[in-house]
């Protein structure tokens, strides 16, 4: 009664300002705009001043509304709104192409209308509180209960969109922050398809929304393309929040193996762990025992650090078909049949790998950095396990992880490292930990800071001093954790000390005199134990004269002793260098070509090095074997090597760089661009003046060229020598003394010869040399991509904008005999990889597809193809070389991505795949 009474109080107070008494039609742009409905007044002088009571039962705030047109309605107490209308009230917005407000019952009614030209449905009701918005074909609603009433409507709660025949809805008081908003739908389809008509969803007679929290459905079954399935659920419930949430992760694949049985593949469950971290645990099953489980660590802190874990352990349990042994004689044990007999065994083989990688941002401490990545597998799990090609074809791993610092007002820094190799191939690995490093800068140690005169030249003279310390283990990956590995651990720690300067002489020479100290430190060092050698064997010669001698025919095994004991050795040298710079220029006038300029860099230093061969500590004797080198390096299997096997030395080293560039004129814009003809070509080689022969080096030539604006690379190695070689009895040729100048009259001979091409072609090289356009600066391509064709497709190219193409070819010419040489091509391959677009919806992908050529057989192949669903996608993907392939039919990533039909055949059944 008393809303009512208010109500026509306003309207009152409406037609009064409108001077109209009727209850016709009103044109919009007659009205002023803003017109309020309020059912509130706060005002208590103007409730007086009308002697009108406020009711208990009035609502909390204005109703404010607009339309195109406006009818009001004092009898029925109802206000018409036709064309783009709206009703407001509170957090509660309502827009439709008619609503009818009725302030008797404090209701709205809201519908589209059907369009006079097309006949189609426009402004369909949009109903909108806080974030939650859904549109409906009609629907009622009151602002006293805040309860509605919606047909035909469709809402949508994260990824998650429902379409109900009939809803019920109760809003939430906007200042109550422990009620929830909620929905309840009859005869509504459940589905993440954003297609008027769902191609797929989850139809149930009864569900419940909680907006931005949760739905519940009871019973119900799949339904694709509005026909329902076999598959049914005896209910259901979704999270919907929009920050994360603990929640089941359904499987990936099934698959139904010969070798393992029927097993899922990462099923788990994922947990935020605070608002910096997620953790994911997914693992596989097969119903024969085979399993893995894995974790994925997520960490990430604004300003801080970020950072991925993840670990897996891997067990395979695999029917294995082996021959009886008798234990104790350790004979085959025969069957009835005479045949040996055969056992059937299931042995487990396990793996475990570890992939963690942390990055500090650079804003979390000035000085202290710590960040790299580790990765580490055991029993080859990651080519047993995954088939792709990048996995397959990885045969090395490595890891590098660093601690350093540095400090703002000291000239040094240190840091602390873990180095971890592995090769997939031969299961060895080598970890060195921990690699510690002290370094200084550059110091100036005669530099004087308060001077009242010119600089010395002493003053610029610097000094740097470097510092390692390591600890190696070496190992098998499956025998890496066994206290053998830590027994035959090697350390050792280097000191190295440089110093020199530099200065100008005769204006165009640079000098550079330098002195470089090294010290090593081992733990151990070896030596022969000629007191232990088997296996000598002994000729008895028969003379022409008839007397006997003794020759040794094998020298058999000699044994090499390591000595637990500091064995530190040292090294020294000095050397003073000078080089310049000449420039020689051709200009021409007239043609494309306008110049030529050639640039040679000639560098000449002179070394002294003092003898180290004939130091006992370094070298001993080998009067066992005279078949190997007479000298036995004492310090050879050091972490750091060992000193110079070398006599004194005072040698005189020589290098020539060349850069050649051209000039080419452009007669479209008449303007002149420098290019690079040869990016360099280098010459060196040394003469040893304290030699007693060979006193000439071999001269080493290299070069590099880049072609077709970088695409491809050009690059040489050659070798010349100035002594004569020849060749031994075993066919390897030897340098002698005598030089080619005294044989044949020439400066040098040529010895051997490489030459390598290597091309990598993407769609940006392509337009960069065809069509003159700019390359972009990132090469590397999105080989999966979710986008099947590029979204700026302009040209036949844009088709192959996810593509490289690579080309290797390598070429040697080697000495055969003394006047013979062999041409050979030593490598020559192509490799394809990218993703091709074919239409809108059909995707190729292939991630590695080649052949190489000197083997004659094509590399590892990795093929997809893909097709897009609109919200569904299917794919295949197959690994020839290992007779696997894996298809897949889902719904696309999101909340009802466990809906899929996926099937995989693994490697380890694939020998008998096909």
């Amino acid at each position: 009664m008393g809303t009512k009474l208010v109500f026509s109080v306003c309207l009152l107070l409406v037609t009064s300002v409108l001077g109209a008494q009727d209850t016709t039609a009103v044109a919009l742009d007659t009205l002023p705009t803003g017109i309020q409905v309020d059912s509130l007044a706060t005002d208590s002088t103007k409730a007086d001043a009308l002697s009108v009571r406020i009711s208990r039962d009035a609502l909390d705030a204005a109703v404010s509304y607009n339309a195109d047109t406006m009818r009001l309605d004092a009898r029925k107490q109802k206000i018409f709104l036709r064309g783009n209308a709206f009703v407001s009230y509170t957090n509660i917005t309502l827009r439709a192409a008619y609503i009818e407000l009725d302030w008797s019952k404090s209701e709205v009614l809201a519908r589209g209308m059907r369009n006079d030209t097309t006949g189609l449905m426009i402004g369909v009701p949009e109903f909108t509180e806080g974030d939650n918005v859904f549109n409906a074909q009609r629907m009622r609603y009151n602002f006293e209960t805040r309860k509605g009433i919606v047909y035909d409507v469709v809402t949508q709660q994260d990824d998650i969109i429902v379409h109900g025949a009939k809803s019920k809805f109760i809003s939430a008081p906007p200042n109550d922050t422990t009620a929830h908003d909620l929905i309840y739908s009859q005869d509504a389809i459940f589905t993440t398809c954003t297609a008027d008509h769902p191609h797929f969803g989850i139809r149930s007679q009864k569900q419940k929304v909680i907006p931005n929290k949760l739905v519940v459905i009871g019973p119900s079954n799949l339904e694709i393309m509005g026909v329902p399935t076999p598959v049914w659920l005896p209910f259901g419930f979704f999270p919907v929040s929009g920050g994360r949430s603990t929640g089941l992760i359904f499987p990936r694949d099934f698959e139904q193996s010969p070798t393992f049985g029927f097993g899922l593949r990462e099923v788990g469950w994922f947990f935020p762990l605070g608002d910096h971290f997620n953790l994911t645990v997914k693992g596989d099953y097969y119903l024969q025992g085979t399993y893995a489980l894995g974790t994925q660590l997520q960490y990430r802190k604004r300003y801080g650090y970020s950072g991925n874990l993840n670990i897996r352990y891997d067990s395979r349990k695999q029917e294995q078909v082996v021959t009886e042994i008798n234990a104790e004689t350790g004979e085959v044990v025969l069957g009835p049949d005479g045949q040996p007999k055969q056992l059937l065994t299931y042995p487990r083989t396990n793996g475990i790998s570890i992939n963690w990688s942390h990055n500090q941002d650079a804003a979390a401490h000035p000085m202290n950095r710590l960040g790299g990545s580790i990765n580490f597998s055991t029993n080859n799990i990651q080519q047993t396990v995954f088939n792709d090609a990048r996995t397959v074809n990885q045969n090395v791993i490595n890891s590098n992880f660093t601690f350093s610092r540095n400090w703002s007002d000291k000239p040094f820094s240190m840091s602390m490292a873990f180095q971890h190799s592995q090769n997939t191939r031969t299961r060895q690995m080598t970890v060195n930990f921990p690699t510690f490093q002290f370094q200084t800068q550059a110091l100036y140690p005669f530099r004087i800071k308060e001077r009242t005169g010119p600089k010395r030249w002493y003053e610029d003279i610097t000094m740097r001093y470097t510092n390692e310390a390591r600890s190696t283990f070496s190992a098998p990956d499956s025998t890496f954790f066994v206290r053998s590995t830590l027994d035959n651990a090697r350390y050792g720690m280097q000191h190295n000390v440089t110093t020199g300067t530099s200065f100008k002489i005769l204006k165009y020479f640079n000098l550079n005199p330098s002195v470089n100290y090294r010290e090593v430190w081992n733990m151990s060092s070896l030596t022969l134990n000629k007191d232990i050698i088997t296996g000598v064997q002994v000729d008895t010669i028969v003379q022409p004269d008839g007397t006997f001698t003794l020759q040794t025919v094998d020298y058999g095994d000699y044994k090499v002793d390591t000595l637990q004991a500091f064995s530190p050795w040292r090294s020294f040298s000095a050397s003073v260098g000078m080089n310049t710079q000449i420039f020689g220029t051709w200009r021409f006038q007239k043609g494309w070509l306008r110049g030529i300029r050639h640039v040679i860099k000639p560098t000449v230093s002179l070394g002294l090095q003092p003898d180290y061969m004939n130091n006992p500590r370094y070298f001993e004797i080998n009067d066992v074997d005279p078949r190997v080198s007479p000298l036995f390096a004492r310090l050879k299997d050091g972490i750091y090597g060992g000193p110079p096997s070398s006599e004194m030395q005072l040698a005189m080293n020589y290098s020539i760089t060349n850069i050649f560039e051209a000039k080419l004129f452009n007669k479209r814009d008449s303007t002149e661009k420098n290019i690079k003809l040869f990016d360099n070509i280098y010459i060196s080689g040394s003469h040893n003046f304290m030699a007693d022969t060979l006193k000439w080096s071999p001269i080493a030539t290299s070069g590099t060229l880049r072609l077709f604006k970088g695409a491809t690379t050009f690059g040489f190695n050659a070798t010349f020598d100035p002594q004569v070689r020849v060749q031994n009895s075993s066919g390897a040729f030897v340098r002698t003394k005598e030089l080619v100048w005294d044989q044949r009259k020439l400066p040098f001979a040529f010895q051997d010869a490489t030459f390598r091409f290597n091309t990598s072609l993407t769609v940006s090289k392509i337009r960069a040399i065809f069509q003159g356009e700019e390359e972009e600066v990132v090469e590397e391509v999105d080989f999966n991509g979710d986008n099947l064709r590029p979204s700026d497709e302009t040209d036949f190219l844009s088709l192959f904008e996810n593509f490289s193409i690579a080309h290797n070819i390598a070429m040697g010419i080697t000495p055969v005999s003394a006047d013979k040489d062999t041409f050979r091509v030593n490598t020559h391959s192509i490799e394809l990889r990218g993703s091709l677009g074919l239409t809108p919806n059909w995707n190729v992908d292939i991630g590695s597809i080649g052949y190489d050529f000197t083997r004659k057989q094509t590399t590892y192949p990795y093929l997809g193809l893909r097709r897009d669903l609109h919200c569904w996608e299917m794919g295949f993907n197959w690994a020839p070389t290992r007779n696997t392939y894996a298809f897949y039919l889902r719904v696309k990533p999101g909340t009802l991505d466990f809906i899929k039909v996926p099937y995989q055949r693994n490697n380890a059944d694939g020998p008998g795949a096909f």
